[in-house]
């Protein structure tokens, strides 16, 4: 049998690469058997762009004749990251026509795989080590066993600085350890597109529990219990979309979500998906929703989606980009499934959006099927207004009666939260203005922050 590696380096040697190509093909006739393993083939099986260079092109026009006249005996085996970058050509029958996805997607997988890497790390005792790897296994979503090596490595750099500051001869790995490593080494995979994600709880956020209640049995209970949707005939919610006017906390729900979960979270803005340049932002959201299936369970959150996805039809580019982009993401929309089983059901991953504009947007977008939930965030009422307010109060040097609080809400009235916040926030500075040394914040301050 023969058998030939071909590594990425090797595809940017200008004339070698062709002339290792042919030889390959020429020696597999006189083999029983032969197999060709390109690493990262994406590299020359790449889709065209204007900035492919003429090896490239070269090489995988080649490429894919080689292919196409070869024996029954050659077997071509590529390895790839970026399934979404592969020209359709290569893909189509008697090609490379058998994709197989090599996901570690379970926690078992992990546990498994931290078992081989930790076999020579120092825990206390071994029913410790493997309670500590089992706990490990399941909050690391979406966590590669690079990254888990990676986490590892970060942990020995721990345990070092310990017994060096404490003199210790010998320091055991501990849970806390884990959970600090953690803090620093996030799944590789979710560096293109993840945003900084405020750090805020459910219990941050005032004048919206009936809000947050809704969000828990729409968001929270389809991850943590699909089957009970299964055992009524339904499936879960593959969308859900929070609207209502600016500032009443829609991306602030949505950042507390992040740390109420327990699974990955994406964080988008709209304007880092769309491109000015034609195709990219359609290649954007196939690398979006493909990141997001690779670090499944995750809950993807596109903000501002209205920027997005508005009606067909309306826009004035002869291009008709907007036309495609919706086109596109209603494509990975419907591709969206709950893996069943007889045993149990998983949801890989579910879509939330924001948006202050909901009748600018498509309508096909709306429809059952696609965001199945529509959660309406109106501006705080009177009662809402005197939670946010006192809310505002425990976390601020401010001291405020009942009814000084009472007319605060009164004179508030239509006023969202992120109004109040700025309002207190203004406030301080009016005080800091007075007097510099100043400690707290009165009423007469406000006041005057109107």
């Amino acid at each position: 049998m023969q058998f030939r590696y071909i590594s990425n380096g090797e595809y940017l040697e200008e004339g070698a690469s062709e002339v290792k190509l042919i030889k390959f093909f020429e020696q597999a006739k006189q083999h029983d058997m032969a197999i060709l393993v390109v690493d990262e083939i994406d590299i020359i099986t790449g889709k065209w762009s204007p900035r492919k260079s003429n090896l490239d092109i070269r090489i995988s026009s080649m490429l894919m004749r080689l292919v196409d006249q070869s024996e029954r005996n050659t077997f071509i085996i590529g390895t790839t990251s970026r399934l979404h970058a592969i020209d359709s050509r290569f893909l189509r029958s008697g090609r490379l026509d058998i994709i197989e996805e090599i996901a570690i997607k379970r926690p078992q997988q992990r546990y498994e795989i931290l078992q081989i890497i930790t076999k020579s790390l120092p825990f206390e005792s071994l029913e410790e080590r493997n309670a500590i790897l089992h706990e490990v296994s399941k909050i690391t979503h979406g966590y590669i066993p690079s990254d888990l090596q990676n986490l590892c490595s970060q942990i020995i750099l721990q345990i070092i600085k310990q017994e060096a500051n404490q003199h210790q001869e010998q320091t055991f790995i501990k849970m806390s350890n884990f959970v600090q490593a953690l803090t620093i080494v996030k799944p590789s995979s979710l560096s293109e597109f993840g945003s900084k994600i405020p750090l805020v709880t459910f219990s941050d956020i005032y004048g919206l529990d009936d809000i947050i209640q809704e969000i828990r049995a729409c968001i929270i209970q389809p991850f943590q219990h699909p089957e009970s949707y299964l055992q009524l005939g339904i499936a879960p919610p593959k969308g859900i979309l929070l609207h209502g006017p600016t500032g009443v906390g829609k991306t602030m729900l949505c950042s507390a979500l992040a740390s109420e979960t327990g699974v990955n979270f994406i964080l988008v803005e709209s304007s880092q998906i769309r491109s000015k340049v034609v195709g990219e932002s359609e290649k954007s959201i196939a690398k979006l929703f493909a990141q997001a299936r690779a670090n499944s369970p995750c809950i993807l959150f596109i903000d501002q989606i209205d920027m997005l996805l508005p009606k067909r039809g309306t826009s004035r580019s002869t291009e008709n980009t907007s036309d495609r982009i919706v086109t596109s993401f209603l494509t990975e929309m419907d591709g969206l499934l709950t893996k069943t089983s007889k045993d149990n059901a998983q949801i890989d991953m579910l879509v939330i959006a924001a948006t202050n504009r909901i009748e600018t947007m498509d309508p096909a977008v709306l429809r059952p099927g696609r965001f199945d939930e529509r959660i309406y965030i109106p501006l705080p009422n009177n009662l809402q207004r005197l939670q946010i307010i006192k809310g505002i109060c425990s976390r601020m040097p401010i001291s405020l009666k009942e009814q000084e609080m009472d007319e605060l809400v009164q004179a508030t009235s239509n006023w969202s939260g992120a109004q109040l916040d700025n309002l207190f926030r203004e406030a301080a500075m009016v005080s800091l203005r007075e007097n510099v040394n100043n400690t707290k914040i009165e009423l007469s301050h406000i006041k005057l922050a109107f």
